[in-house]
């Protein structure tokens, strides 16, 4: 322990004489989230969605099949909306349509009648694409079909639109909470590559190889001194999403804590790994960005659908730790704490950082090559 007090302070001195890295850790965050805030403005494949159907009528019917023909739609049936809650919750599922119980009824005898369309504005983009193609699916129908059946008006059928958690899909709502898992990388994965391999350029980690500090204690004094760092840019973070922007959080803080931390601790992993197999700026830059920041903020699903990518693509997210902090962190802003999605995240986050460490240490051997 008093070797590792030793490697720590030394860690958090060297970050005081580097304007850089103060830099990285406090300012860059702040920018990109206004950029994020200000500058991404998104309200301008197909969906997985649930369609509650309580009889089996041939006008239900043939609007069952309108939805289940398109090439927008997976339909998944059911007959109570109790089904689909939890699907909608952990985000499986992106739409529910709702058919009333008398809509064969109310259509025959002429009387006005609505379906009911329940949307994740979690997730606004989406939500707003998935209103969009049930809308026109609905009046494609409408008028086709009921003209065939001879229905004098085509107005009786109304769609009601509805979105849980951001019912007026403002994009700041969904976007700068999952902007976090954009953002922390830089000084999870980029900022820790590029300092440790401008150590192995400048010679200071030979000099650290040379005492007696043994490879454990080398790795856990660097994971510790970048994961406060980087807890302090998620806090910052967190403050301006809250109090600046107005967006709501009704999960539990120290749970955000738990989940920002265990996605922290697998992203310095990473960048810890890519300084190692390198040992060069240049080198841990361009392997930084492209297995770290790239993948992050096109495969994290914080901009765009994943089930909406091809097969091959949504299997490569799975190696995308930012994935499962994306999904966590837009559920524990607008919907609060949902157990079987944090802990989904939680596991999949401590395999991949296990995975990061464990590769990191047999990579760092104690010795001048």
């Amino acid at each position: 322990m008093r070797i590792l007090k030793a490697l720590i302070k030394k860690e958090f001195l060297q970050v005081g004489r580097d304007p850089a890295t103060i830099f990285t850790t406090m300012i860059l965050p702040l920018v990109l989230l206004f950029i994020f805030g200000y500058g991404i403005n998104l309200d301008v494949g197909s969906f997985k969605i649930g369609l509650v159907v309580p009889g089996n009528d041939p006008n239900s019917i043939s609007l069952i099949s309108a939805f289940s023909n398109s090439k927008f739609f997976k339909i998944v049936s059911g007959r109570d909306i109790r089904e689909f809650e939890d699907q909608i919750i952990a985000s499986r599922l992106k739409g529910l349509i709702i058919i009333p119980s008398d809509f064969s009824q109310k259509l025959i005898s002429g009387q006005k009648t609505t379906i009911s369309l329940i949307t994740d504005g979690s997730d606004g983009n989406t939500a707003t694409l998935v209103r969009s193609y049930a809308r026109m699916t609905l009046l494609n129908w409408r008028e086709s079909y009921l003209a065939e059946k001879g229905f004098s008006a085509p107005g009786l059928i109304d769609l009601e639109l509805r979105a849980w958690y951001n019912p007026g899909l403002y994009s700041q709502k969904y976007l700068l909470p999952g902007s976090m898992a954009v953002i922390l990388p830089i000084t999870g994965i980029i900022l820790t590559a590029l300092v440790i391999a401008r150590e192995w350029e400048r010679g200071t980690m030979e000099s650290l190889m040379a005492t007696p500090a043994g490879i454990y204690q080398i790795i856990t004094a660097k994971l510790i001194t970048y994961f406060f760092l980087a807890i302090f840019s998620m806090l910052l973070c967190y403050l301006i999403t809250v109090y600046y922007y107005d967006v709501p959080f009704e999960g539990s803080f120290l749970i955000f804590m738990l989940i920002g931390s265990f996605f922290l601790i697998t992203a310095l992993g990473q960048g810890l790994l890519i300084s190692t197999v390198t040992k060069s700026q240049y080198h841990a830059a361009e392997l930084a960005i492209i297995s770290g920041f790239l993948p992050t903020f096109l495969l994290s699903g914080v901009i765009f659908e994943i089930s909406s990518m091809p097969t091959f693509l949504q299997a490569i997210t799975r190696l995308v730790p930012a994935r499962y902090f994306v999904a966590s962190l837009k559920t524990i802003f607008l919907a609060g704490n949902v157990w079987p999605v944090f802990l989904y995240t939680i596991v999949h986050l401590i395999i991949l950082g296990l995975a990061f460490f464990v590769i990191t240490v047999r990579k760092t051997t104690k010795k001048i090559l």
